[in-house]
């Protein structure tokens, strides 16, 4: 069972739970990027990663992507949104588990990449976390308004377990992973993707966009 671990700040009022505690830095002041501690092309390709675990999915499960996007200036970014972001078509229909692993799949796909290359430690995992902290909050919203159900953190309550969703999309990624990493490689070298060419990248089927583009899932 997911051990989770109430934060020091709050979201709007709300609990921030993470898998892993947090750490002295942060209370301290140092920024989320700071946490990670990795030099700029490293943390380049982190992010990279992170979104290419988002559209992966969204193509797996036939959710249109319009474009991926690594900016230029990381540096000057706060580590809470505007990175990267991956932009999604207007009209589409998944299962509420498909979507919920698809907004799991960025920070899962960062913490087992960087497990894999010997980069993870309970910290920079941590970081990971409260960096997708939007995703989680696009997740939590999407439950209540299309399940009228609440995404928990191992609480006893009746809702969406965030732990089950981590699992789900850990499964997900596990069958796409080389293509994973192909797309984030693609994403890290060129910054911009169409949604042709990242499922040209990624070996995956192009999902046509049916009608207007829309936001979709930002990092």
């Amino acid at each position: 069972m997911t051990t989770w671990y109430l934060n020091s700040d709050q979201s709007d009022g709300q609990p921030v739970f993470t898998r892993y505690p947090e750490p002295r830095a942060w209370a301290e002041g140092v920024g989320l990027y700071e946490c990670l501690g990795f030099e700029d092309a490293v943390l380049r390709r982190a992010i990279a990663v992170h979104e290419a675990g988002h559209a992966v999915l969204c193509m797996a499960f036939g959710i249109p992507v319009v474009e991926i996007c690594v900016r230029e200036d990381l540096g000057k970014t706060s580590g809470e949104g505007g990175a990267a972001w991956v932009r999604t078509g207007d009209y589409w229909d998944v299962s509420y588990m498909r979507y919920a692993a698809m907004c799991a799949a960025g920070e899962r796909a960062q913490d087992r990449w960087m497990r894999e290359t010997g980069l993870w430690t309970p910290q920079r995992a941590w970081a990971v976390e409260r960096t997708a902290g939007s995703d989680r909050d696009v997740l939590a919203q999407a439950l209540r308004t299309v399940c009228g159900t609440e995404l928990r953190f191992g609480a006893s309550r009746p809702g969406v377990q965030y732990g089950t969703v981590q699992a789900v999309a850990d499964s997900a990624l596990s069958h796409l992973w080389d293509r994973l990493l192909c797309l984030a490689e693609a994403l890290d070298d060129r910054g911009h993707l169409s949604g042709h060419a990242a499922a040209r990248d990624a070996g995956l089927s192009y999902v046509a966009v049916p009608c207007e583009e829309s936001e979709g899932v930002a990092a």
